[in-house]
């Protein structure tokens, strides 16, 4: 029989007496899917948008990390809707809405036009559980 124990006091999570999870911290991400269908100017993004706009102030902004994922395929070999997924995660909700409420937000939403011309499925996500790679 599978066993799965979370003890609060130590936060740390045991699956069949290993440890696998342990100090976890509650993390938002907000997430922007760009859709396959709609032109998206890569050299622009990676070359610009990016090094210029992305990768400093959204970390300035509160944004503890940041990742780019390019959608290559999905798993039944069925058409994916997006082409790539940009993640921001932040260390709180309050983090996020600090974020949001930043006067230079409309810097980097008005940047988006120029590599992006529809509108992204945005979502915003919390992350309950991950097992890091343990030795």
């Amino acid at each position: 029989m599978l066993k799965l124990i979370f003890d609060c006091t130590t936060n740390v999570m045991l699956y069949n007496g290993l440890i696998i999870q342990k100090g976890v911290e509650v993390m938002i991400v907000l997430t922007f899917c760009y859709k396959r269908d709609i032109p998206f100017d890569e050299n622009y993004y990676f070359n610009s948008h990016l090094p210029n706009m992305s990768r400093k102030t959204v970390l300035e902004m509160g944004a503890s990390k940041y990742e780019v994922k390019r959608v290559l395929s999905s798993a039944d070999g069925s058409p994916v809707p997006y082409s790539f997924v940009f993640l921001l995660y932040f260390e709180s909700r309050e983090a996020l809405e600090s974020f949001i409420k930043d006067p230079r937000i409309k810097a980097l939403q008005d940047d988006v036009s120029k590599y992006y011309i529809g509108e992204q499925d945005i979502f915003i996500e919390e992350i309950v559980t991950s097992f890091p790679v343990t030795g």
